[in-house]
């Protein structure tokens, strides 16, 4: 039996030529893999879906420090402990060495630039695929948008002070 990324992959290609769409959304997807019996989802582990639904809670645990900075107070580091990965998670505030504060940074801009390397990537290819359409910009300096989310963010920061004190 094909795992269960094969077996959607496999139905969202037959469901997409039968829709003829130039895109798809995946809710109407699901919608028709199960009215027509295309996933077939094993029973998850408990511990899993309490996993995946604490990660998430963890990551959504934002604070903002006395300069304005809005952070993720909670950080992961995955690590290897006898022969075995783990993923570890710490308050930036309370706990967490400086080899691990280290580690979760590192492991975090790896994790961007693998992202950014694939968007890139995906973006050279269209261009290739369709050279008589206008090329698909894709600019590899995040500065600007940084310094643009950073302003954003300090002014809905006001903003929300100002209505708090109305």
């Amino acid at each position: 039996m094909a795992n269960y990324n094969e077996q959607a992959l496999r139905a969202w290609d037959e469901w997409e030529a039968t829709t003829g769409n130039d895109a798809n959304d995946p809710d109407d997807f699901i919608d028709w893999a199960i009215a027509n019996r295309k996933l077939h989802t094993p029973p998850e582990d408990v511990r899993k879906i309490h996993r995946r639904r604490v990660s998430e809670a963890l990551r959504q645990v934002h604070r903002v420090d006395e300069n304005g900075t809005t952070y993720r107070a909670k950080q992961c580091v995955s690590i290897i402990e006898q022969g075995r990965q783990r993923t570890l998670v710490f308050d930036v505030d309370r706990n967490g060495t400086p080899q691990l504060r280290q580690k979760a940074s590192k492991q975090r801009r790896d994790a961007i630039a693998h992202h950014v390397y694939r968007a890139k990537s995906d973006v050279d290819h269209m261009n290739f695929a369709y050279p008589n359409d206008e090329p698909i910009q894709f600019e590899l300096d995040f500065t600007e948008d940084y310094e643009e989310r950073k302003a954003f963010e300090r002014y809905e920061g006001e903003v929300g002070d100002v209505a708090e004190m109305d």
